[in-house]
């Protein structure tokens, strides 16, 4: 394969997803949320092949990773916000309230993803804070699983999932979760069943990236206490 087509194919993954945040807003419009939040979705999954292209390929580059930050807060910090604006709205919540709430979810994404930027690269390292496109996609999940918990209470929801984003928080990346032991695994596949066979397939998105939500404040006060528990040994 020629290397000028190589550099350019996580690209091209970058801003196909890009295309389908602007797409989901466009077709907010017409009130197609289901649309908007499948496309979203298809731009979750973009997001993970065009990191593993530059990676597998070789084709890491600067320039790269600012596109790939652009197209993260379009697709999953706009669409997503105004995607739980709409739906909000749609359950009565006041515009006064609903507004503020949507608000916070695209600015908590975008300090994270400028964080994100002014960090060393490690690609071993966990992140830090929650990645957007798993908390756009934790929302979506939960908003189409069970429609009735948009309320004015799901403004915290909102809320919360925003500060997991911009907290100091460990999040495993997607070679740490390939790389847990059959023993998790094995936990993660058990709650999945748990959440069919109790809430229907459409919960068990829901819960598996509840698990991912949850596993940050685990993980990090999990670390924090060994880390005491060695000095207070020495």
């Amino acid at each position: 394969m020629p290397r000028r087509l190589t550099l350019m194919l996580p690209s091209t993954a970058t801003i196909s997803s890009l295309m389908f945040g602007v797409l989901a807003i466009m077709v907010l419009a017409d009130g197609n949320f289901l649309l908007a939040a499948l496309l979203i979705t298809l731009g979750s999954i973009l997001d993970v092949l065009d990191g593993q292209l530059a990676t597998r390929l070789n084709a890491i580059s600067d320039i790269g990773k600012e596109l790939d930050s652009l197209a993260d807060v379009i697709t999953f910090g706009v669409a997503p916000t105004m995607l739980l604006y709409h739906m909000l709205l749609i359950v009565g919540v006041d515009q006064y309230i609903a507004a503020p709430a949507a608000l916070v979810f695209v600015v908590a994404g975008a300090l994270r993803l400028a964080r994100f930027n002014t960090m060393p690269s490690d690609r071993n390292a966990y992140f830090k804070g929650m990645p957007i496109p798993m908390a756009s996609i934790l929302l979506i999940s939960a908003s189409f699983w069970q429609h009735w918990v948009i309320n004015i209470w799901w403004t915290l929801a909102v809320v919360t999932v925003s500060y997991l984003m911009v907290s100091p928080f460990a999040y495993p990346k997607s070679k740490h979760v390939l790389a847990l032991p059959v023993v998790a695994w094995a936990g993660v596949l058990g709650a999945a069943l748990v959440c069919w066979l109790l809430a229907g397939w459409q919960a068990v998105p829901f819960g598996v990236l509840f698990i991912y939500a949850v596993s940050g404040p685990i993980l990090s006060s999990y670390r924090t206490t060994r880390h005491r528990l060695n000095r207070v040994s020495r």
